[in-house]
C-alpha cells in the first residue's frame, strides 16, 4: 500500500472511530449502560455515571481497516484475517458482558480458544522464543503470555484516556519500528490504523472522559496489539516487542506479586495498579497520571528502536530503568489527597 493511501486510510479510520463513538454514546445512555462510581468496587476510578461500551467504534473502524489492508497489502501476515475472526470470538462475549453480564469463566475460556489459534497460525520465521524451547513448550508459553497480555490491557482501561493512550502508543512504537527497525511494512500498516482508531476514541475518552472503552474495545484491542507484538518476535525482534509494553508490565508485575505475597485474591476487581492509585489517592487528574505514563512511552518507543538495531543490552537496561522510574513517580510524585 502506497504511503498516500496509508495516510487516507488512517485519517479515514481516525474520522469513523470519532464519529461512530459519538453517535454510540446516546445509544448507551438511553439504554442506561452505564458505568456508576462504585459500582464495580475498585475498578473504575470515575465520579459521574459514564456510558460503557465506546470500544465497539474502535474494534468495527479497526476490523474495516485491516481488512482493506489485508486485500491490497502483499506484506501483511498471511494469518491477519483469521486473527480478526478469533478476536471476534473474544468481542462477542466482551459486547455481552458491557451489556449485561457474562461468566468470567466463558471470558477466559474464549481467550485460551482464540490465543491458541493464533499462536498455531503464526507465520513468522521463528518461533517466539527464538528457538530456545522446545516447539510444544513454546506454544504453550505464547499462549500464555498472548492471554495475560490481553488482560493486562484490558486492566488499563482503569481511568480516563489510559487504554487508549495505550493502544496509540503501541501502534506508533510498531510503525516506528517499520522507519528505523527495517521489519515488515505490513505491520507498520496495521499498527498505524490501530494507533489512528485510538487516537479517534481519545476524542471523547480523555479527561474527563465521556464515555469509556469497556471490554468491547480493551479485550479485542489488547488481543491484536499482542499479536502485533508476538509478530514482532517471530520476526526477531524480541526486544522491542518487549520494552514498547514495558511500563504497564512492570505496573502489573509489581502490583500482582504484591497481592500474591500477601495472599490476597488477585483476580478481583481493585483499585491497586500504581497507576490507579495515582488517580485515586493523590491531587493527580486523570490527565496528569496518563500524560505522565506517556512520557515514559515515548522514551520506550526509542528504546525499542536502537534495540531494533541491536544494541539490545543497553536497550533493555534503559527500558526497566525507565519504567521503574515512571512506577516510583506514580507512587511519590504526586501529593497525597486529604482525607480527612
Amino acid at each position: 500500500m502506497s504511503a498516500i493511501a496509508l495516510s487516507l486510510l488512517a485519517i479515514v479510520t481516525f474520522l469513523a472511530t470519532a464519529v461512530g463513538t459519538g453517535l454510540l454514546r446516546p445509544w448507551l445512555v438511553k439504554r442506561d449502560i452505564l458505568d456508576y462510581p462504585g459500582q464495580e468496587a475498585g475498578r473504575y476510578v470515575h465520579k459521574v455515571p459514564t456510558p460503557r461500551g465506546g470500544g465497539l467504534a474502535i474494534y468495527l473502524a479497526l476490523i474495516a481497516a485491516w481488512t482493506i489492508i489485508a486485500s491490497k497489502s502483499p506484506d501483511i501476515p498471511t494469518e491477519t484475517v483469521w486473527i480478526l475472526l478469533c478476536s471476534l470470538g473474544l468481542a462477542i462475549p466482551a459486547w455481552v458482558d458491557d451489556l449485561g453480564d457474562v461468566s468470567s469463566i466463558v471470558r477466559f475460556l474464549a481467550q485460551i480458544v482464540a490465543a491458541t489459534i493464533g499462536t498455531l497460525l503464526l507465520t513468522g520465521p521463528l518461533p517466539v522464543f527464538q528457538g530456545l524451547l522446545p516447539p510444544v513448550l513454546d506454544t504453550c508459553l505464547t499462549v500464555f503470555l498472548w492471554v495475560g497480555f490481553t488482560n493486562l490491557f484490558n486492566f488499563t482501561d482503569g481511568i480516563d484516556g489510559n487504554a487508549a493512550t495505550k493502544g496509540m502508543v503501541l501502534g506508533l512504537g510498531i510503525f516506528a519500528l517499520s522507519i528505523f527497525g527495517g521489519i515488515s511494512s505490513g505491520l507498520a500498516e496495521l499498527s498505524i490504523t490501530a494507533a489512528a482508531a485510538s487516537v479517534g476514541f481519545l476524542v471523547w475518552n480523555w479527561y474527563p472522559a465521556r464515555i469509556f472503552m469497556g471490554d468491547i474495545g480493551s479485550v479485542p484491542l489488547g488481543f491484536l496489539m499482542g499479536w502485533l507484538l508476538l509478530c514482532l518476535a517471530t520476526q526477531g525482534q524480541w526486544a522491542p516487542a518487549l520494552i514498547l509494553p514495558l511500563i504497564y508490565l512492570t505496573d502489573s508485575g509489581l502490583t500482582y506479586a504484591g497481592k500474591i505475597t500477601r495472599g490476597e485474591k488477585f483476580w478481583h476487581p481493585h483499585r491497586d495498579l500504581y497507576y490507579q492509585r495515582a488517580a485515586h489517592d493523590t491531587e493527580a487528574t486523570h490527565a496528569d497520571v496518563v500524560k505522565s505514563i506517556l512520557l515514559g512511552d515515548i522514551v520506550l518507543i526509542g528504546l525499542a528502536t536502537f534495540a531494533a538495531q541491536g544494541i539490545i543490552s543497553l536497550s533493555l537496561l534503559g527500558g526497566a530503568l525507565t519504567s521503574v522510574a515512571v512506577i516510583a513517580y506514580l507512587r511519590f510524585g504526586f501529593r497525597q489527597r486529604d482525607t480527612q
